[in-house]
C-alpha cells in the first residue's frame, strides 16, 4: 500500500483553519501524535489515524491509486470551499 505524503495532513489542517490541538481533538489523538504524522515521523500503526481522518473529514490518506491527489470518500464532511480547494491540489514530494 502506498502511504500518504505527510505534508498533506498539514495542508488539510491549515485549509480547515484548525490548530494542531483542534485537529487532534477532532481526531481523538494527542497533539504530539498529530505532530508525528504531520512531520512524517510516525512509526506506529496508521490504521486508527487513517480511519479517524475518513470518519471526521471524509479524506482517505491510503490513496494507492494516485499519490499526488487527496482522495475524498465523503466530501460533505468538510466545507465546500475547502473541498474545492483541496480537490484541485497536486501534492508532490519535496
Amino acid at each position: 500500500m502506498q502511504l500518504y505524503n505527510h505534508r498533506v495532513i498539514r495542508i488539510i489542517r491549515e485549509s480547515l483553519k484548525l490548530t494542531q490541538q483542534e485537529m487532534s481533538n477532532k481526531l481523538g489523538v494527542s497533539r504530539a501524535c498529530l505532530i508525528t504524522y504531520e512531520n512524517g515521523r510516525s512509526k506506529g500503526i496508521r490504521d486508527f489515524f487513517f480511519e479517524r481522518m475518513i470518519a471526521q473529514f471524509g479524506i482517505d490518506l491510503r490513496r494507492p491509486e494516485n499519490p499526488h491527489r487527496i482522495v475524498f470518500v465523503d466530501s460533505t464532511r468538510i466545507p465546500l470551499q475547502v473541498y474545492q480547494y483541496l480537490s484541485t491540489l497536486e501534492i508532490n514530494e519535496t
